[in-house]
């Protein structure tokens, strides 16, 4: 070992955007650091799939908070400008119900005011008191809550941070506490399905995720040019710049521990690179149960722990312009409440399900050939349990979403597809090595957030670190880079604490940008 990298040396288990920001990051900080990823590139969840001229992202299809992006490329001394170009998404979708209704959602107050009053009157300026609320939950979450690593339990409810968990309702949960402000079941629908965006019902999570509707309808929802996979394609690129060295294509086997400590990993294959520490960005329930040795560590309360959903896939290339839709458009079944307890407590698919269509080329033409449509279509569902079979309910439901699309006015869709690919959660699980195939990873109820939900640095093994959706402070796309500056600045102070003297890097070295 030189001593330029004595006591440096971390491998990062995965290139999620998790592992990505957080290898750029401690990279930049003086360690030296390698990344090992199963796939054949990087982005985890957050992907690409490519076919014929048609580009679809895989999992996520939009950007919120774009300052947490932002704060991301300015720590690592980049302009994000210099890496992504995000588009503003304006409307930000229409939402379909079952009474043949629809609402636009726009950031523009005026256009927005005239869609509530429409719906609900008098609901506008209800809705403008929902707003200042969510704002209060945005800034206070984002500057106190969620951005900073917690001592234990002890530190979390101490009285400054139970005052602002109270400010932002965090007790209370979001569909009754949103019920307050809108009267009719449409607008509180369409103002609590947000939670999706983090696998949790709007019956069960904390009415803190309030926020979401405020982030989407105050700040905006936005678009990378390229796709969302421009995202982590911007991350690598910063992290090569920084020093960082990929291995991909390359399945960990086992993160080796030895005395309360690991000292690497052993991939598929029998090699072994050595490490003074490893993060791991593997989904965290997943990764204790497979790569790590029980007799070393194990996950607290492993069998009460609650997931997320999963999500029914359909990408598809149509060989013409679909006219009608949006960027973003959601569609609700009937009995709202109904649909998340089949998914989340019966463990079925609802009878008459909700879903999503993504649109991209209305934002980025580039992403189908001209004249065609790429389209991405998302229904909810329970994530894998033994009496779900995907070779069975993947096509009944694929029925259904086209079914209610052509009552929607959409009838030609079936035969104007070119090219068709599916993905249900034992793709979810088997791709990505998410436990139980929930897409989101572990749930976000009050018990599991905060301190509550599993620390980025293990008990036993203290050069252990995690990074991603299923540890702290959660999930989403903006929430994983939080985490990892969380887990950059935990194991820079582990680092310390063992005498390692780190150095940031001098300015980087610029990388072109890939065709």
């Amino acid at each position: 070992m030189s001593p330029r990298t004595q006591g440096r040396r971390v491998v990062v288990v995965g290139a999620g955007v998790g592992g990505l920001a957080a290898a750029a990051r401690l990279a930049h900080q003086g360690f030296d650091v390698q990344v090992v990823e199963k796939t054949v590139g990087p982005g985890g969840r957050c992907n690409r799939l490519r076919v014929d001229g048609f580009s679809w992202d895989i999992g996520p299809t939009i950007v919120l908070m774009p300052e947490v992006f932002e704060e991301t490329f300015r720590a690592l001394g980049r302009r994000i400008e210099d890496y992504l170009t995000l588009l503003k998404c304006d409307p930000n979708y229409r939402v379909h119900f079952r009474d043949g209704s629809d609402v636009t959602f726009t950031s523009e107050l005026c256009a927005m005011g005239r869609e509530l009053e429409r719906v609900e009157p008098g609901s506008y300026a209800r809705y403008l008191a929902f707003l200042a609320q969510g704002r209060v939950q945005y800034r206070t979450s984002l500057d106190h809550l969620v951005g900073r690593n917690y001592a234990g339990i002890t530190d979390y409810l101490s009285p400054r941070v139970l005052a602002r968990i109270f400010q932002v309702r965090a007790h209370r949960r979001m569909y009754p506490d949103v019920s307050r402000f809108f009267r009719d079941d449409r607008l509180r629908a369409a103002m609590t399905f947000q939670t999706m965006y983090l696998g949790v019902s709007p019956f069960e999570s904390p009415a803190v995720y309030g926020l979401l509707p405020f982030t989407e309808l105050g700040v905006g929802i936005w678009f990378p040019k390229g796709g969302l996979y421009a995202i982590p394609q911007a991350l690598e690129r910063v992290a090569i710049e920084e020093g960082v060295r990929f291995h991909y294509g390359t399945p960990v086997e086992r993160i080796l521990t030895e005395q309360g400590r690991t000292t690497g990993v052993r991939l598929e294959g029998g090699e072994v690179l050595e490490a003074d520490a490893v993060l791991c960005n593997a989904d965290l329930p997943y990764a204790y149960e497979k790569l790590l040795d029980p007799q070393a560590t194990t996950l607290k309360r492993r069998e009460s722990l609650r997931y997320t959903s999963s999500g029914y896939m359909l990408y598809l290339g149509m060989r013409r312009k679909i006219p009608g839709l949006l960027h973003h458009n959601v569609i609700f079944g009937r009995d709202y409440r109904g649909s998340f307890e089949d998914i989340f407590k019966r463990f079925r698919v609802p009878e008459d399900p909700s879903f999503y269509v993504n649109a991209p080329t209305r934002t980025d033409a580039s992403l189908a050939p001209e004249g065609k449509d790429s389209l991405y279509v998302l229904v909810p569902v329970p994530h894998q349990h033994p009496s779900l079979d995907w070779k069975t309910e993947g096509p009944a439901l694929r029925a259904k979403v086209f079914a209610r699309l052509a009552e929607l006015g959409f009838p030609r869709l079936e035969s104007d597809i070119e090219v068709e690919r599916a993905f249900t959660p034992d793709d979810w699980a088997g791709t990505f090595n998410l436990a139980r195939g929930s897409a989101f990873g572990l749930a976000q109820n009050f018990l599991q957030i905060g301190p509550f939900r599993p620390a980025n640095q293990d008990a036993k093994v203290k050069n252990l670190f995690f990074v991603g959706a299923s540890t702290q402070p959660g999930t989403g796309l903006p929430t994983v880079l939080i985490s990892a500056r969380l887990v950059a600045e935990r194991l820079g102070d582990w680092a310390r604490q063992q005498g390692v003297k780190l150095a940031p890097r001098a300015a980087p070295v610029k990388v072109a940008e890939a065709a």
